[in-house]
């Protein structure tokens, strides 16, 4: 028997520094999240033999794609403003789909430039890259919602791998 799985981009969330939920992302894609590095670079040998040699870089980039009339916009603002006059503009960042299993936390997030800005006679987009380490990612299926508690349990496994 198949299992039905449900999935809404109105229940992807994402909370910035703990307090603000962003709103008016685009049609289309409007968060995408990556690692900087691979955890494992694979090479191989003139006589065919592989070797992998594993990146400790914890970096991921997140992006976040926002209409030009978002308030959120404004939100982002203030955080890079505040970063660049006190330097300690870092924040958690969040990620959740709601309907499903995928949860992204950075601990330690920053802002690293303001977006291109166009104007014209329509909407145009703003893309936001921010920067994130200290990052538990554990990427989910919709079949169900997870609950609070494997959420936080996920979290906590995926940043305790960085103390041991």
């Amino acid at each position: 028997m198949a299992i039905l799985g449900n999935y809404s981009p109105e229940d992807v969330i994402v909370l910035f520094a703990g307090v603000s939920k962003l709103t008016g992302f685009v049609d289309g894609t409007f968060v995408n999240i990556s690692k900087d590095e691979a955890s494992f670079l694979t090479r191989v040998t003139s006589d065919g033999r592989p070797t992998r040699v594993h990146s400790s870089n914890p970096i991921y980039t997140v992006n976040l794609t926002l209409h030009s009339g978002s308030e959120s916009n404004q939100i982002l603002t203030y955080a890079l403003k505040v970063d660049e006059e006190t330097k300690m503009g870092k924040f958690p960042l969040i990620v959740k789909d709601k309907m499903g299993g995928t949860l992204f936390f950075s601990a330690t997030s920053w802002i690293e430039t303001l977006p291109s800005s166009n104007f014209s006679v329509g909407i145009e987009d703003r893309e936001w890259v921010i920067k994130c380490s200290q990052v538990s990612f554990n990427i989910g299926g919709n079949e169900s919602p997870s609950t609070m508690t494997e959420d936080a349990l996920r979290t906590a496994l995926g940043l305790a791998g960085g103390f041991f």
